[in-house]
Protein backbone atom coordinates (compact mmCIF):
# COMPACT_ATOMS: atom_id res chain seq x y z
CA UNK A 1 0.00 0.00 0.00
CA UNK A 2 1.27 3.54 -0.79
CA UNK A 3 3.09 4.83 2.68
CA UNK A 4 2.03 8.80 1.56
CA UNK A 5 -1.66 9.09 1.90
CA UNK A 6 -4.06 12.60 2.10
CA UNK A 7 -3.51 14.08 5.08
CA UNK A 8 -7.70 15.15 6.68
CA UNK A 9 -8.29 18.47 6.14
CA UNK A 10 -11.37 19.91 7.68
CA UNK A 11 -14.57 18.00 5.60
CA UNK A 12 -12.54 14.14 6.89
CA UNK A 13 -14.88 12.42 9.26
CA UNK A 14 -13.65 10.77 11.68
CA UNK A 15 -14.93 7.38 12.29
CA UNK A 16 -14.68 3.79 14.27
CA UNK A 17 -14.67 1.09 12.20
CA UNK A 18 -15.39 -2.61 12.68
CA UNK A 19 -14.00 -5.16 10.32
CA UNK A 20 -13.94 -8.80 10.22
CA UNK A 21 -10.52 -9.87 8.88
CA UNK A 22 -9.95 -13.88 7.60
CA UNK A 23 -10.61 -16.15 10.24
CA UNK A 24 -13.13 -14.12 11.35
CA UNK A 25 -11.41 -12.04 13.87
CA UNK A 26 -13.05 -8.87 14.62
CA UNK A 27 -10.83 -5.80 15.10
CA UNK A 28 -11.58 -2.09 15.11
CA UNK A 29 -10.06 0.81 13.47
CA UNK A 30 -10.43 4.96 14.83
CA UNK A 31 -9.05 7.43 12.56
CA UNK A 32 -10.58 9.96 9.73
CA UNK A 33 -11.63 8.58 6.90
CA UNK A 34 -9.14 10.09 3.96
CA UNK A 35 -10.45 8.07 0.66
CA UNK A 36 -12.74 5.10 -0.47
CA UNK A 37 -13.51 3.30 -3.78
CA UNK A 38 -16.01 0.34 -4.63
CA UNK A 39 -12.95 -1.61 -3.30
CA UNK A 40 -11.40 0.14 -0.58
CA UNK A 41 -11.54 2.03 2.63
CA UNK A 42 -8.59 4.55 3.95
CA UNK A 43 -8.66 4.97 7.60
CA UNK A 44 -6.04 7.62 9.17
CA UNK A 45 -5.37 6.79 13.03
CA UNK A 46 -3.88 10.12 14.25
CA UNK A 47 -0.32 8.75 15.40
CA UNK A 48 0.42 5.88 12.93
CA UNK A 49 0.13 4.86 9.23
CA UNK A 50 -2.69 4.40 7.19
CA UNK A 51 -4.86 1.14 7.72
CA UNK A 52 -6.32 -0.16 4.51
CA UNK A 53 -9.47 -2.13 4.64
CA UNK A 54 -10.90 -3.94 2.02
CA UNK A 55 -15.04 -3.06 1.79
CA UNK A 56 -15.86 -7.06 1.92
CA UNK A 57 -14.53 -7.07 5.74
CA UNK A 58 -16.48 -4.02 7.08
CA UNK A 59 -18.91 -4.76 9.47
CA UNK A 60 -20.17 -1.38 11.14
CA UNK A 61 -19.15 2.18 10.56
CA UNK A 62 -20.01 4.94 12.61
CA UNK A 63 -18.80 8.34 12.96
CA UNK A 64 -16.86 9.34 16.41
CA UNK A 65 -16.01 12.68 17.62
CA UNK A 66 -12.43 14.15 17.65
CA UNK A 67 -9.93 13.10 19.77
CA UNK A 68 -10.07 15.58 23.06
CA UNK A 69 -6.39 16.88 23.73
CA UNK A 70 -5.88 18.63 26.87
CA UNK A 71 -3.16 20.96 28.21
CA UNK A 72 -1.85 18.16 30.67
CA UNK A 73 -2.07 16.04 27.06
CA UNK A 74 2.23 15.55 26.30
CA UNK A 75 3.96 17.28 23.20
CA UNK A 76 3.57 14.99 20.18
CA UNK A 77 -0.81 15.01 20.96
CA UNK A 78 -0.68 18.93 21.36
CA UNK A 79 1.34 18.93 17.98
CA UNK A 80 -1.15 17.25 16.00
CA UNK A 81 -4.34 19.54 17.80
CA UNK A 82 -2.58 23.11 17.12
CA UNK A 83 -1.52 21.99 13.44
CA UNK A 84 -4.57 22.82 11.83
CA UNK A 85 -4.30 26.66 12.74
CA UNK A 86 -1.15 27.46 10.21
CA UNK A 87 -1.58 24.33 8.13
CA UNK A 88 0.21 24.73 4.53
CA UNK A 89 -0.97 24.64 1.27
CA UNK A 90 -0.23 21.02 0.34
CA UNK A 91 -0.75 18.01 3.01
CA UNK A 92 -0.07 14.63 3.12
CA UNK A 93 0.64 11.77 5.79
CA UNK A 94 3.78 9.36 6.22
CA UNK A 95 2.98 7.09 9.13
CA UNK A 96 2.05 9.29 11.95
CA UNK A 97 4.66 12.05 10.64
CA UNK A 98 2.48 15.27 8.66
CA UNK A 99 3.95 16.72 5.53
CA UNK A 100 3.19 20.41 4.80
CA UNK A 101 4.27 22.66 1.85
CA UNK A 102 3.44 26.34 1.85
CA UNK A 103 5.57 29.18 -0.35
CA UNK A 104 9.07 28.24 1.06
CA UNK A 105 8.54 31.14 3.90
CA UNK A 106 7.05 30.12 7.49
CA UNK A 107 8.22 27.48 9.32
CA UNK A 108 5.26 25.62 10.29
CA UNK A 109 3.50 25.81 6.80
CA UNK A 110 6.89 24.11 5.08
CA UNK A 111 8.31 21.29 7.20
CA UNK A 112 7.29 18.12 8.09
CA UNK A 113 5.45 17.66 11.96
CA UNK A 114 7.56 14.63 12.68
CA UNK A 115 5.12 12.91 15.63
CA UNK A 116 3.95 9.68 15.91
CA UNK A 117 5.67 6.40 13.68
CA UNK A 118 6.32 6.88 10.17
CA UNK A 119 6.13 2.96 10.21
CA UNK A 120 9.39 2.75 8.19
CA UNK A 121 13.41 3.36 9.05
CA UNK A 122 14.26 7.19 9.67
CA UNK A 123 16.07 7.09 6.50
CA UNK A 124 13.75 5.62 4.12
CA UNK A 125 10.63 8.05 5.68
CA UNK A 126 13.34 11.41 4.76
CA UNK A 127 13.98 9.67 1.34
CA UNK A 128 9.94 9.49 0.68
CA UNK A 129 9.62 13.35 2.05
CA UNK A 130 12.28 14.32 -0.58
CA UNK A 131 10.15 12.48 -3.06
CA UNK A 132 7.26 14.00 -2.16
CA UNK A 133 8.90 17.80 -1.57
CA UNK A 134 10.74 17.46 -4.57
CA UNK A 135 13.87 18.90 -2.49
CA UNK A 136 15.36 18.66 1.10
CA UNK A 137 12.68 18.29 4.12
CA UNK A 138 12.75 20.08 7.55
CA UNK A 139 11.78 18.77 10.20
CA UNK A 140 9.16 20.30 13.17
CA UNK A 141 10.61 17.46 16.45
CA UNK A 142 9.80 18.31 20.00
CA UNK A 143 13.25 18.89 21.80
CA UNK A 144 13.80 15.87 23.89
CA UNK A 145 11.77 13.51 21.88
CA UNK A 146 12.81 10.32 19.79
CA UNK A 147 12.94 12.45 16.15
CA UNK A 148 14.57 14.98 17.16
CA UNK A 149 16.87 12.91 18.96
CA UNK A 150 17.15 10.82 15.71
CA UNK A 151 17.91 13.47 13.30
CA UNK A 152 20.37 15.21 15.56
CA UNK A 153 22.28 11.34 15.25
CA UNK A 154 21.43 11.20 11.46
CA UNK A 155 23.26 15.09 10.95
CA UNK A 156 20.66 17.32 11.28
CA UNK A 157 21.13 20.64 13.07
CA UNK A 158 18.74 22.35 15.10
CA UNK A 159 17.14 25.77 15.11
CA UNK A 160 14.66 28.16 16.21
CA UNK A 161 13.94 26.63 19.38
CA UNK A 162 10.46 27.33 20.36
CA UNK A 163 8.36 27.31 23.22
CA UNK A 164 4.69 26.24 23.08
CA UNK A 165 2.87 27.82 25.96
CA UNK A 166 -0.62 27.24 27.11
CA UNK A 167 -3.71 28.56 29.24
CA UNK A 168 -7.22 28.13 29.83
CA UNK A 169 -9.53 30.57 27.88
CA UNK A 170 -11.93 30.45 31.26
CA UNK A 171 -11.60 34.12 32.75
CA UNK A 172 -10.81 36.24 29.63
CA UNK A 173 -10.10 39.42 30.10
CA UNK A 174 -12.57 42.40 29.24
CA UNK A 175 -13.30 43.59 25.87
CA UNK A 176 -10.78 46.40 24.64
CA UNK A 177 -13.87 48.47 22.73
CA UNK A 178 -10.85 50.12 20.69
CA UNK A 179 -9.68 46.72 18.89
CA UNK A 180 -11.17 46.10 15.68
CA UNK A 181 -11.52 42.82 13.95
CA UNK A 182 -12.71 40.56 10.53
CA UNK A 183 -12.16 37.09 9.45
CA UNK A 184 -9.86 38.25 6.56
CA UNK A 185 -6.90 41.00 7.37
CA UNK A 186 -7.01 44.10 6.40
CA UNK A 187 -4.39 46.85 4.74
CA UNK A 188 -3.51 48.05 8.26
CA UNK A 189 -3.84 44.14 9.58
CA UNK A 190 -1.24 43.57 6.94
CA UNK A 191 0.67 46.83 7.22
CA UNK A 192 1.39 45.87 11.14
CA UNK A 193 2.36 42.30 10.87
CA UNK A 194 4.52 42.91 7.81
CA UNK A 195 2.59 40.63 5.77
CA UNK A 196 1.93 40.14 1.78
CA UNK A 197 2.75 37.94 -0.67
CA UNK A 198 3.92 34.64 -0.24
CA UNK A 199 3.57 35.00 3.47
CA UNK A 200 0.02 36.38 3.00
CA UNK A 201 -0.72 33.55 1.45
CA UNK A 202 0.37 30.95 4.40
CA UNK A 203 -1.25 32.83 7.06
CA UNK A 204 -4.69 33.09 5.48
CA UNK A 205 -5.23 29.73 4.78
CA UNK A 206 -6.79 28.73 8.01
CA UNK A 207 -9.80 30.46 8.81
CA UNK A 208 -8.98 33.08 11.88
CA UNK A 209 -10.05 36.26 13.18
CA UNK A 210 -7.40 39.24 12.71
CA UNK A 211 -7.35 41.85 15.07
CA UNK A 212 -6.15 45.39 15.23
CA UNK A 213 -5.63 48.44 17.90
CA UNK A 214 -5.67 51.38 15.09
CA UNK A 215 -2.52 50.96 13.15
CA UNK A 216 -0.38 50.09 16.03
CA UNK A 217 -0.19 46.60 17.02
CA UNK A 218 -2.06 43.84 15.43
CA UNK A 219 -3.00 39.91 16.02
CA UNK A 220 -4.44 36.61 14.70
CA UNK A 221 -6.47 34.04 16.63
CA UNK A 222 -7.16 30.77 15.10
CA UNK A 223 -9.50 27.74 16.32
CA UNK A 224 -8.87 24.15 16.28
CA UNK A 225 -11.06 21.96 18.07
CA UNK A 226 -11.16 23.03 22.09
CA UNK A 227 -7.70 24.89 21.27
CA UNK A 228 -7.16 28.57 20.17
CA UNK A 229 -3.99 29.34 18.95
CA UNK A 230 -2.53 33.07 18.83
CA UNK A 231 0.22 34.36 16.12
CA UNK A 232 1.08 36.93 14.54
CA UNK A 233 1.03 39.32 17.40
CA UNK A 234 2.89 42.10 16.71
CA UNK A 235 3.77 45.94 17.47
CA UNK A 236 4.85 48.50 14.94
CA UNK A 237 8.48 49.60 16.21
CA UNK A 238 7.74 53.26 16.94
CA UNK A 239 5.06 52.31 19.78
CA UNK A 240 6.76 49.45 21.44
CA UNK A 241 7.31 49.68 25.59
CA UNK A 242 3.83 51.24 25.74
CA UNK A 243 1.35 48.28 26.94
CA UNK A 244 0.37 47.72 23.45
CA UNK A 245 1.56 44.25 23.19
CA UNK A 246 -0.61 43.58 26.10
CA UNK A 247 -3.53 44.93 25.00
CA UNK A 248 -3.29 43.03 21.99
CA UNK A 249 -2.92 40.02 23.91
CA UNK A 250 -5.43 40.65 25.92
CA UNK A 251 -8.30 41.52 23.01
CA UNK A 252 -6.87 38.15 21.34
CA UNK A 253 -7.97 36.42 24.71
CA UNK A 254 -11.14 37.66 24.90
CA UNK A 255 -11.90 36.91 21.17
CA UNK A 256 -11.03 33.35 21.65
CA UNK A 257 -13.28 33.00 24.65
CA UNK A 258 -16.20 34.39 22.22
CA UNK A 259 -15.62 31.91 19.67
CA UNK A 260 -15.88 29.44 22.19
CA UNK A 261 -12.31 28.20 22.78
CA UNK A 262 -11.57 26.01 26.51
CA UNK A 263 -7.63 26.39 25.77
CA UNK A 264 -5.52 29.05 24.37
CA UNK A 265 -1.52 28.24 23.19
CA UNK A 266 0.59 30.35 21.36
CA UNK A 267 4.87 29.59 20.32
CA UNK A 268 7.19 31.84 20.92
CA UNK A 269 11.27 31.96 19.78
CA UNK A 270 13.38 31.06 22.99
CA UNK A 271 15.34 34.15 22.15
CA UNK A 272 12.01 36.56 22.75
CA UNK A 273 12.13 37.36 26.91
CA UNK A 274 10.29 40.59 26.01
CA UNK A 275 7.50 38.68 24.92
CA UNK A 276 7.72 35.42 26.92
CA UNK A 277 7.49 37.48 30.12
CA UNK A 278 4.33 39.24 28.66
CA UNK A 279 2.52 35.95 28.45
CA UNK A 280 3.60 34.74 31.47
CA UNK A 281 2.18 37.45 33.11
CA UNK A 282 -0.83 37.02 31.23
CA UNK A 283 -1.06 33.34 32.58
CA UNK A 284 0.53 31.20 30.42
CA UNK A 285 2.65 28.84 31.01
CA UNK A 286 5.28 26.60 28.94
CA UNK A 287 4.00 23.33 27.83
CA UNK A 288 7.01 22.05 25.92
CA UNK A 289 10.02 23.18 23.23
CA UNK A 290 10.27 22.06 19.74
CA UNK A 291 12.95 23.09 16.81
CA UNK A 292 13.23 23.06 13.47
CA UNK A 293 16.13 20.38 11.90
CA UNK A 294 18.01 20.73 8.59
CA UNK A 295 20.23 18.66 7.17
CA UNK A 296 22.63 19.17 4.19
CA UNK A 297 21.96 16.27 1.60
Amino acid sequence: MRPIVPAPDASSRRISLRRRQPGGALSDVVGHLVAANHEWLVVLPEDRGAVWVPRAEVETIREVPERVVLPASSAEPLERALDPTWPGLRRARLGGWLLRQGRGVTGRANSVLAVGDPEVPFEEALSLAREWYEGPVTLQAVVGGRRAAEALAAGFVAAKPTIVMTRPAADPPAVDEEVVGDGSPDEAWRSICGVSGDRLAEVTVAPARYLRLGDRAAGRVALAGQWAVLTCVEVVEGERGRGLGRRITRALLAEAARLGAKHVALQVEESNAVAIALYDSEGFEEHHRYCYLTRAD
